[in-house]
């Protein structure tokens, strides 16, 4: 039928799991993401969780003519930003959780 003892080495794991989680998750918030665009016009950098800490700029896109270069730049650079972000995520959450990282699509669902 049911084994309490199962039960208990269950929610150990659990516990290990959730905790590796949680390192992990600070981890990513220390770790730096780095995205550069138009060779190096535009740069986007950003923590392992995606959270934006800098957007650099160079001054030749800052003008009238090239608001249109800028907004493509900028846009390119946070999907480029976004996919690495997921990425990163995913491996480092896969291996807190114990997971194997050999099952395609797996770090997708962090």
């Amino acid at each position: 039928m049911f084994n309490l003892g199962n039960l208990g080495e269950m929610m150990k794991m659990m516990k290990s799991m959730q905790e590796n989680i949680e390192k992990a998750k600070e981890e990513l918030r220390k770790e730096e993401i780095v995205v550069e665009v138009g060779g190096g016009m535009v740069k986007v950098i950003l923590n392992g969780l995606g959270e934006i800490k800098d957007v650099l700029i160079d001054k030749t896109l800052l003008t009238e003519d090239n608001h249109e270069i800028l907004q493509d730049l900028l846009v390119a650079a946070f999907n480029e930003a976004n996919r690495r972000t997921k990425e990163v995520m995913g491996e480092k959450m896969t291996q807190a959780a114990g997971l194997p990282s050999n099952i395609p699509g797996l770090g997708n669902l962090f």
